[in-house]
């Protein structure tokens, strides 16, 4: 074994066990932080060169991902999701239907959009709506991330690691989308199903009262919900005039800053101020420290320990079954960039497969996706604590439910 390998497998497995414990010895740190420290001591002990880093950055990804959080920050900063709120408590009769209405909401909204800047918008809404309905917050926070998940399984654009997928694998948006799009809404049908036994006793209505909704302009509200529609139609047709998702989503979003922006100053910054740029730090801290991973001959290692991915081609089974063990170790966006670096012979098929089993898994834990710690942490700031042991008791049935799902729609047709 090589020094350069011992070198690259102690910074990969500090900052892998950073970024899952989220601590080191002594202090907590966050996601990005220990990516970028991993990325930073593989370019500081010389494992890979400032030029290999550069090139180890798949911009597209970065630009999709920074197009797409500039587009939902310029929705919240015109009030739509207000006005979603608003919608979403009229006329509701009782918890089950408000449950499902929340559930169906971030699905399609995750879809469209990338979920976890969704979530990041949707919670505090939805915290609103249950206490102007007098319920328990709990079973509806918990709803918000589990279908915002789901949904995000249905397009290229719905989380980072289809994003990752199809930029790295060339599977084209409405290709993607027709193979995953038909899975997940049965998935997000069995997901509500299980959630309404799950919590019968617990989705009581004490009160009807209306959300306040602060006032809205008008037209820069159609324009920017002009702009997002747009946007999502033009990801369709991306194959067929040749443009990357990556650059509409660029442009999509610059334009609702734009729009944003003839509000003020104030409005313009407010927009940016929205992105979550630990996203963007976290995927340049990982793409650099998986190049150095690679260019160590460490994934190499890796995979010769795990059955089927010795030559790079594992069964879909082998692989579904890796993603959700490793995702909810470390989170499923750095899992699907570790395991993609470990399938040198893989078809589209098998990385739709990989995409569908991450992204599912991370309903499994309350660690196993980024959305579902951020809006953990959001209801947190609002007193309200969704507990990692009980929520086993929910993320155990439902993902058996939906990775049954996956399994006879996708699995067994290859």
């Amino acid at each position: 074994m090589s020094p350069e390998l011992i070198v690259a497998a102690v910074i990969f497995i500090v900052t892998y066990a950073a970024i899952s414990l989220r601590r080191l010895p002594g202090i907590e740190i966050g996601m990005h932080t220990a990516a970028l420290f991993g990325g930073a001591a593989m370019l500081l002990l010389g494992i890979v060169s400032f030029t290999d880093a550069l090139d180890s950055l798949n911009t597209d990804v970065l630009l999709l991902l920074l197009g797409m959080m500039l587009l939902v920050g310029a929705l919240e900063s015109c009030g739509f999701f207000e006005i979603v709120a608003d919608i979403l408590v009229k006329r509701v009769k009782d918890g089950r239907r408000f449950l499902v209405r929340v559930m169906i909401l971030s699905a399609v909204l995750s879809a469209l959009m990338l979920n976890d800047a969704v979530v990041l918008i949707l919670t505090p809404a939805v915290i609103r709506c249950c206490r102007s309905l007098g319920t328990d917050p709990i079973p509806y926070l918990t709803g918000v991330f589990i279908s915002a998940n789901i949904g995000s399984c249905a397009t290229v654009v719905g989380n980072p690691q289809n994003a990752y997928i199809a930029t790295h694998a060339g599977i084209g948006f409405m290709e993607f989308s027709m193979e995953l799009a038909p899975m997940a809404a049965l998935c997000l049908v069995a997901a509500i199903t299980m959630m309404l036994l799950i919590f019968r006793n617990g989705l009581r209505i004490e009160r009807k009262d209306t959300v306040s909704v602060r006032t809205i302009e008008r037209i820069p509200l159609v324009v920017t919900i002009s702009i997002a529609v747009c946007t999502v139609l033009a990801f369709s047709l991306s194959g067929v005039v040749g443009i990357s998702i990556a650059r509409i989503a660029l442009i999509g979003g610059a334009l609702g800053l734009l729009t944003a922006s003839f509000g003020g100053l104030k409005k313009g910054a407010e927009v940016v101020r929205r992105v979550d740029w630990s996203v963007l730090l976290f995927f340049i801290g990982l793409f650099i420290v998986m190049a150095g991973a690679v260019s160590s001959g460490l994934v190499d290692t890796i995979a010769s320990v795990f059955p089927g991915f010795s030559d790079g081609n594992p069964s879909a089974g082998e692989l579904a079954l890796f993603s959700v063990i490793l995702s909810n170790l470390i989170s499923n966006v750095p899992s699907v960039i570790l395991i993609g670096d470990m399938m040198t012979n893989a078809t589209p098929a098998m990385w739709l497969v990989l995409s569908a089993s991450s992204t599912l898994a991370g309903n499994l834990t309350m660690i196993g996706a980024a959305a579902n710690v951020i809006v953990s942490e959001e209801a947190e700031k609002e007193g309200i604590r969704i507990d990692f042991r009980r929520y086993l008791k929910v993320g155990i049935p439902v993902s058996a439910a939906t990775f049954a799902v996956m399994y006879v729609m996708l699995i067994l047709s290859l």
